[in-house]
């Protein structure tokens, strides 16, 4: 059963009782997460799930994880549920075997499932396996619209008590990243900034809290990189490092770029040749040449590899902690050796 767009969302919010599982795609990864946890939330209840989140390496080194997971029964009797976040058709054949199993004996697991995954093509196995089955839902979920974007600040200020003035919502909304995850994050900080003014926010509230220095530099850093330039994206770094900047929000602000460079693509494959002002952030005209190289440098298949690049050095860097500061360096390095030779 495959849902597209809000049709996607709805179900998440209200899914259907004989679905016990759901693959939920799509390139903006914060809306696949929200949307996962909205669908383990509608079937938890008021009581809720208790629910297992499962590692992709982990696995793929040990498949019975999974089932294991699947099947086992809360000792105190609470609903579970397990989450798994894959890329690509690396757990496919897996996935697909439990999908099956489950359509077959409804009483086979103990727990409901969701797979989240990014940009999955339309001959995708995995998307085969969860669209042809009868109790696994496929929902495909595609960047929210500026309005509706404005109307989900509009609703996450009101809960606090804060009302924003139309052209304060109409600059901040046009400053959003399009990724929902880093979205929700300025827009908590947003409602930290409005909590107690005692006046609606205005435009001048905005643009104090635009982008700040750092920033700018972790901006600076990753458009060096991923044009070429590997001793400007470095001294980028060595400037964000004394500045005490995480290496976790470089990661975040690049996986974001990549992502609106993925958007582009697709824009344009679709007969968009200038599909700038559609992205969030836009691209301006006199900012358009050099983006569009960069774009020529970066096709689609290899943008992926970045993506699997970026969580994997996230990974590193959550376990390491500073240790893992320089992961982060080395793959700044290598994004801007990559791009240098594709020149």
């Amino acid at each position: 059963m495959l849902l597209k767009g809000r049709a996607a969302e709805r179900f998440a919010r209200r899914p259907e009782e004989d679905v016990w599982a759901a693959l939920i795609f799509g390139e903006d990864e914060g809306l696949v997460a929200d949307t996962g946890a909205a669908l383990m939330a509608a079937w938890g209840g008021k009581a809720g799930l208790e629910v297992t989140p499962l590692d992709e390496d982990a696995v793929r080194k040990d498949p019975a994880l999974l089932f294991d997971a699947l099947e086992a029964v809360s000792l105190l009797g609470d609903a579970r549920g397990v989450r798994l976040r894959t890329s690509g058709d690396k757990l496919a054949g897996l996935i697909g075997e439990v999908i099956a199993a489950g359509d077959a004996d409804p009483r086979r697991f103990a727990a409901k499932f969701v797979i989240e995954a990014g940009t999955l093509p339309t001959k995708s196995k995995l998307r085969a396996a969860a669209e042809g089955a009868a109790r696994t839902a496929c929902l495909q979920l595609y960047t929210e619209e500026a309005g509706d974007v404005a109307e989900r600040v509009k609703a996450a200020l009101l809960a606090d008590g804060i009302v924003i003035d139309p052209p304060a919502l109409a600059a901040f909304v046009g400053e959003l990243p399009g990724h929902r995850a880093l979205a929700n994050a300025e827009i908590e900080k947003l409602a930290l900034y409005g909590r107690g003014l005692g006046r609606p926010l205005s435009l001048e509230d905005i643009r104090t809290l635009s982008a700040t220095e750092a920033e700018a530099e972790v901006s600076s850093a990753i458009r060096a990189a991923l044009g070429g330039d590997a001793g400007a994206a470095q001294c980028a770094l060595d400037r964000l490092a004394a500045n005490g900047t995480g290496g976790i929000t470089i990661l975040r602000s690049l996986q974001f770029e990549v992502v609106r460079m993925l958007s582009a693509h697709e824009k344009m494959a679709a007969g968009d040749s200038n599909p700038g002002r559609s992205l969030r952030p836009p691209v301006w005209q006199d900012e358009w040449p050099a983006f569009r190289a960069r774009l020529g440098r970066w096709p689609v298949r290899r943008l992926m590899r970045v993506m699997e690049r970026i969580h994997a050095a996230e990974r590193q860097a959550k376990l390491s902690g500073a240790a893992g500061e320089p992961a982060i360096r080395m793959l700044i390095n290598d994004l801007a050796r990559v791009a240098a030779s594709a020149a």
